[in-house]
């Protein structure tokens, strides 16, 4: 018995031991494109241990994906990015507000009247969140060296009302250390070029790819100023063609390494500041 009881105690220092460890050991900068059907969500955890969720996905699922990706019990995200407006990326968002305490939300403003971008709006106000809204050519400073580049929209749309909401999509990219990613949202090829002319630096290790890969965008230019190393289309079973087979020619022909949600599930990988692994 005195063995056994021994026997337990140090199981449980080496368990509470390993505990202590995680919380103080370096974390590393995590990225998650989760598999949430036809439309986008991504997360990324960072060394600081701040939760930055990029659109919703289009129901309810991005629930079961956040408690899978976070540590357990953890149920604050400090920043949300909205891209734009259209369900499959705001959808998820209302469950993610109604269930998850949240620090800030990004979005543009942008004038649109469907039931689910008006619910997500309802629980902004009501809950207090702290909104800025985006409006390019600026940087977003956050804890352990991670920042956020805000490259589109041009100049603030908060309040404006646009015949096509794709192009009012939040292009950010997110940088740690030397390593990026670069965040398109639903954005045209008629952004892709706006963007191009100003000169932005658009360069990023990751892309993910815009609007599920339609035709409508991923430009040749565009992907060749954004060279990166690696592409993910965010996409699910749908009747709109996604992604176009003439996109995803084009992405093996100008990227070494091109991922789908629908075909590898979530994609999750890691930065040292230096360089990303797959996990």
């Amino acid at each position: 018995m005195i063995r056994s009881a021994r026997l337990v105690t140090i199981i449980a220092f080496v368990v509470l031991a390993a505990w202590l460890w995680s919380g103080f050991r370096p974390q590393p900068f995590r990225l998650t494109f989760f598999n949430v059907g036809q439309g986008d969500s991504a997360l990324i955890q960072t060394p600081a241990k701040q939760a930055i969720l990029i659109d919703g996905g289009p129901d309810r699922g991005i629930l079961v994906k956040l408690g899978q990706a976070l540590p357990w019990g953890k149920r604050t995200l400090d920043l949300v990015i909205l891209s734009h407006p259209h369900a499959d990326h705001v959808a998820g968002l209302t469950y993610v507000l109604e269930r998850y305490h949240v620090r800030q939300v990004v979005m543009t403003g942008v004038l649109y009247s469907t039931p689910e971008y008006l619910r997500f709006l309802e629980l902004v106000r009501d809950k207090h969140i702290p909104v800025h809204l985006a409006k390019g050519r600026e940087t977003l400073k956050l804890a352990g060296g991670v920042s956020v580049d805000i490259l589109w929209p041009q100049g603030p749309l908060a309040n404006t009302e646009v015949s096509d909401v794709n192009a009012t999509s939040v292009v950010c990219r997110v940088n740690y250390g030397d390593t990026s990613v670069l965040f398109t949202g639903d954005t045209p090829a008629e952004n892709e070029a706006s963007l191009l002319a100003t000169g932005a630096n658009l360069e990023a290790d990751i892309l993910k790819v815009a609007h599920q890969g339609s035709s409508t965008s991923s430009t040749p230019d565009f992907i060749t100023a954004v060279a990166p190393e690696l592409a993910v289309v965010s996409v699910g079973k749908n009747t709109y063609g996604h992604p176009a087979s003439e996109i995803m020619e084009r992405l093996r022909k100008l990227v070494l390494n091109v991922v789908r949600t629908d075909e590898a599930g979530d994609i999750t990988l890691e930065s040292d500041g230096r360089s990303w692994q797959r996990h």
